[in-house]
């Protein structure tokens, strides 16, 4: 049974590991925590992985006896031989090849000195966890790398041996001891005997005969031996060397991809305290090459968070120890760490030194402005929200958005947050932003600040503007509107759609005073615009826009009604004469058909008739009247007219008739292609009398199929009536028509007593006549 064992202080703890570089211990550990709620309903407590000087695991060797080992507070003995073998827990971390940490001279003491401060604590711990009634105990410890082997035996007074396999906080001091005992010239023992006689440490011997390094996973370890506790060459024996090139090797094949990286760690500055009090560590120290190389790493890193003023030295006696955190994006240390490497030789933990080693020392080309944030939030203890990277995200974004909506982009051609084939994209790449035209990320331009990628989006698009413009006619963003609502009336925002448009000679209304620019398609129902209820007890006012084209920006109300924002309000257009109140007689009211086109623009021929009939008023008729087939200007012809002051000059007052019906045109028909389609047109719109139809049909030719006699073909259905069928132009003769011929109307009257002829069968542009209708028609011309 492998377990999972973390060490803060002399407490071992049993650990699992939790998100984002966490882990949890159980509720009642004697350490602070933050208590959080497991989704099994167990209640933990979640530490930072940075705040353990240790995270392991244990086993026990033979694997059957895994079973004894229950508590990582407890050892145990057995019969036979056991060993606990400890192993550091992959972080996933980048690491460097040991070939590139910078190493020291050979020069320095023997191998095997062991630091004062280290062994009565390792004694302390060891006789502590020493089986009562035992007198002479003998601890093997194999270690190399990131793993150490530790077995035991034991004796009483009777001469009985029994293995130990030692609880965990012993292995954990063995670990110290390495550590400190460490030199970059020498490196470290790598087995060594600890023999306890009569309730004291009596000897430690240290054993400098070859490790059998064989498997892959002792290379790994070698290598790892010479990356975390770098020697010179000529210290290092051959056979570790030969072993640790092969774990390079073997790494190398595995190709392991790093870590995602998470959210940064604080980095500690000790690891426990002394005796006396003051604080001590158990880290590796530096050599004099390494040192320098660490520091300038550790004091020109980014400082996101400093005070003025200092505090005391913690293994010293002076107020000098410079306030303030760095950070690298990864790492977060205090501006301390540097000063007690660089004034007492404290070493920094060892994972922030190998993240060092594996960057070949040199800082970041830049850390990206969400990792400052994060960091400095880090450093004084406040929980991190990633929605602050999106609040300064859509911050950024309002420089860019003038540029956007000041150089008519269209949407089409950008993307923020989110890739887009065909457009500039600005993208959210780790902690960093990255601008690319389209999905191409060979050509993208990285940004460690949001804000500095969406002013460089800003510069593309304004450089290319002329070809990345709004086509008319395109729905955009309502933020992207170039025109704004003025007064009270709902802002574009409240519509659900926004297009820019030009509109030509067209007549709006508007609820409300002239002060504002928002108007509607005259006739468009209230509940159709979007307004406000009260709006509705408002004057209406209708308008004319004249002058040309104007470029405006249409607006769609959820309900369907169509608006359009002008430039600028109605009162500065009515002063200039490019707006044109219509007012209505007294005995005439707007129209209300929603199809009435207004009333034509005013042309010289007009002002000349005007100039004739003084106090009067000039009518118009629609342009589409044939005056071949309607004379003078009946009422459903007639648009309405201006009033014509005594002075002959038009007042401004206009009438609208709300009499007039829409042109053929107007409602969609088909072009007419016969003199009989264009009067069918007519008495469709309303602008002709049906009476009209049988008349048109003399003077006109048709299309039929003949019987084999090559007489008009005439049917009979079920109840007897006897029916033609006719066609008035090709266009909707049947495709199957086996054949078909060409007669004058006023020839097929005559053979049609008694028959209704049905013109445009299946179409829907046709028309029933009864036939008894034409022979009157050729009667009475």
């Amino acid at each position: 049974m492998t377990m999972r064992i973390g060490v803060i202080g002399d407490a071992t703890l049993l650990v699992k590991m939790g998100p984002d570089w966490t882990a949890h211990v159980a509720a009642d550990a004697p350490v602070d925590g933050q208590v959080v709620t497991l989704p099994d309903g167990r209640e933990v407590k979640r530490l930072p992985l940075s705040e353990f000087e240790s995270v392991f695991t244990t086993s026990i060797r033979p694997s059957e006896m895994d079973v004894l080992a229950i508590d990582p507070d407890v050892g145990f003995l057995a019969e036979a031989a056991v060993r606990q073998i400890r192993a550091d827990i992959p972080d996933g971390r980048p690491v460097a090849g040991f070939a590139s940490v910078l190493t020291e001279p050979a020069a320095g003491t023997k191998p095997g000195t062991a630091p004062l401060d280290v062994v009565p604590g390792f004694e302390r711990a060891l006789l502590g966890a020493m089986p009562e009634g035992w007198h002479r105990l003998l601890v093997d410890c194999e270690a190399m790398g990131t793993r150490m082997r530790i077995g035991g035996v034991i004796q009483n007074e009777n001469g009985e041996m029994w293995y130990w396999s030692p609880p965990a906080i012993v292995g954990q001091w063995l670990h110290r001891q390495r550590m400190r005992d460490y030199h970059p010239t020498r490196g470290t023992w790598w087995r060594a005997q600890f023999e306890v006689r009569q309730g004291a440490l009596a000897k430690i011997t240290y054993l400098v005969e070859p490790l059998e390094l064989t498997t892959d996973e002792d290379a790994e370890v070698a290598a790892a031996e010479l990356r975390m506790l770098p020697r010179s060459a000529a210290t290092t024996p051959d056979w570790l060397l030969a072993a640790a090139v092969r774990g390079e090797q073997t790494l190398a094949a595995q190709r392991i991809e790093p870590a995602p990286a998470g959210p940064p760690e604080l980095v500690r500055l000790f690891d426990g305290v002394a005796d006396g009090g003051r604080p001590t560590w158990y880290r590796p120290v530096l050599g004099e090459l390494e040192r320098e190389a660490v520091l300038a790493y550790l004091e020109g890193a980014p400082l996101v968070l400093s005070a003025r003023g200092t505090t005391r030295d913690a293994l010293g006696t002076e107020d000098v120890v410079p306030m303030g955190f760095h950070t690298d994006g990864r790492f977060v240390w205090p501006s301390a760490v540097a000063y007690y490497l660089r004034a007492h030789g404290v070493p920094p933990v060892l994972p922030l030194v190998e993240w060092i080693r594996a960057a070949r020392y040199r800082l970041p080309d830049g850390v990206p402005a969400v990792a400052l944030d994060r960091a400095a939030a880090m450093a004084v203890g406040r929980p991190w929200d990633e929605s602050e990277v999106e609040a300064k995200a859509r911050q950024a974004m309002v420089p860019l958005e003038d540029v956007i909506i000041d150089k008519r982009i269209s949407p089409r051609y950008y993307s923020v947050f989110a890739e887009r084939e065909g457009a500039w994209c600005l993208v959210r790449d780790g902690d960093r932003y990255r601008v690319q035209w389209s999905s191409d990320r060979s050509g993208a331009v990285r940004f460690d600040d949001v804000r500095q990628a969406a002013a460089y989006l800003a510069g593309q698009l304004s450089a290319n503007a002329a070809e990345l413009g709004i086509e008319l006619g395109e729905e955009i963003p309502a933020w992207q509107s170039p025109l704004a609502v003025l007064s009270d009336d709902p802002p574009v925002e409240s519509f659900a759609g926004v297009t820019p448009v030009v509109l030509e000679d067209v007549e709006v209304d508007r609820y409300g005073e002239p002060d504002g620019n928002l108007v509607f398609v005259a006739d468009t129902p209230f509940d159709q615009r979007g307004l406000p209820a009260d709006f509705a007890s408002r004057p209406l006012h209708r308008y004319r826009l004249a002058g040309g084209a104007w470029q405006v920006v249409a607006v769609t109300s959820a309900a369907g009604g169509r608006g359009y924002v002008l430039p600028q309000a109605i009162n500065e257009y009515l002063r200039s004469g490019h707006m044109v109140e219509i007012t209505h007689p007294a005995h005439a009211t707007p129209s209300a058909h929603p199809s009435h086109p207004g009333l034509p623009p005013i042309t010289d021929a007009m002002r000349a008739e005007a100039a004739r009939t003084p106090g009067g008023w000039v009518y118009c008729a629609d342009p589409d009247v044939d005056p071949r087939v309607i004379e003078g200007m009946p009422l459903p012809v007639l648009l309405g007219g201006y009033k014509v002051g005594q002075d002959g000059r038009f007042t401004g007052e206009t009438y609208l008739n709300e009499d007039y019906r829409p042109s053929p045109r107007r409602r969609g028909y088909p072009e007419p292609q016969t003199y009989f389609e264009l009067v069918l047109g007519y008495a469709a719109a309303g602008w002709l009398p049906h009476a009209r139809l049988p008349h048109a049909f003399l003077q006109s030719t048709f299309i039929l199929e003949p019987d084999s006699t090559g007489n008009p073909r005439i049917a009979t259905n079920a109840t007897g009536t006897r029916l033609l069928a006719v066609y008035s132009s090709p266009r909707y003769v049947p495709q199957n028509a086996p054949r078909v011929i060409q007669a004058e109307g006023r020839a097929l009257a005559r053979a049609v007593s008694g028959t209704t002829v049905i013109v445009n069968p299946g179409a829907d542009f046709g028309i029933k006549l009864p036939g008894d209708d034409l022979v009157r028609a050729t009667q009475h011309p």
